[in-house]
């Protein structure tokens, strides 16, 4: 079995001048196929999709008894919604959300305010807890394009959520929030990469990745 995440390019596209792991052109492969399938998802499918993401994440926070979580702001055609984090801080969840450097994410206070960050996505306003933010965290929600049976997660390509889960201890749990099809059996893998624990999805909520000899 091997864990998940992005490549570690540090580009959107993967360069010519170059020889890459076979792995690392597999995951650019999916991406271009992921991101097209988002982009031609409807209006209405991301509504209904949102709106069951918020009651399923209010779910499993509120039934773990987590007091504090780090998450994000969606951007683009990712699903859910920024106004799940106000009703995450409402019901009385700390939040911490990613601050964009050059290389590496660090951790903030979500204190009910929002600016754009480096790359333009939302970022919190709130006291900056540094690199190892995430050590104060009892479970994370990370973005992704998709994720496999195996707990393998694609994202963008930067290595951003790599990194970081790379200093998260390792019984924290790592929920991905995905659409439903994007599930799949297998995705590829590298050395570096860490596994989610956990997927939240429209149809069928939050449920725990099962290893290879898990009883279905």
């Amino acid at each position: 079995m091997c864990p998940a995440a992005d490549t570690s390019d540090s580009s959107d596209s993967l360069p010519t001048d170059v020889n890459l792991p076979p792995v690392a052109v597999e995951k650019e492969a999916w991406r271009t196929r992921l991101l097209a399938a988002r982009a031609a998802r409807s209006e209405e499918d991301r509504v209904v999709a949102t709106r069951a993401l918020q009651a399923h994440l209010l779910a499993a926070v509120a039934d773990s008894g987590w007091s504090t979580i780090s998450a994000y702001v969606p951007f683009g055609d990712e699903p859910g919604s920024a106004e799940t984090l106000v009703l995450l801080q409402a019901a009385g969840v700390r939040i911490l959300l990613p601050c964009t450097g050059p290389e590496d994410l660090t951790w903030a206070v979500y204190d009910g305010n929002l600016r754009p960050g480096r790359l333009g996505i939302l970022e919190p306003t709130g006291a900056d807890l540094g690199l190892d933010g995430l050590s104060e965290v009892d479970a994370v929600l990370t973005p992704a394009l998709a994720v496999d049976r195996w707990g393998t997660r694609i994202g963008y390509g930067r290595g951003y959520f790599d990194r970081a889960l790379s200093r998260l201890p390792v019984d924290r749990p790592v929920l991905a929030i995905v659409y439903d099809d994007e599930l799949v059996d297998f995705l590829p893998c590298a050395h570096y990469d860490r596994p989610v624990t956990h997927t939240v999805t429209a149809l069928l909520g939050t449920r725990p990745i099962r290893s290879a000899g898990s009883a279905p």
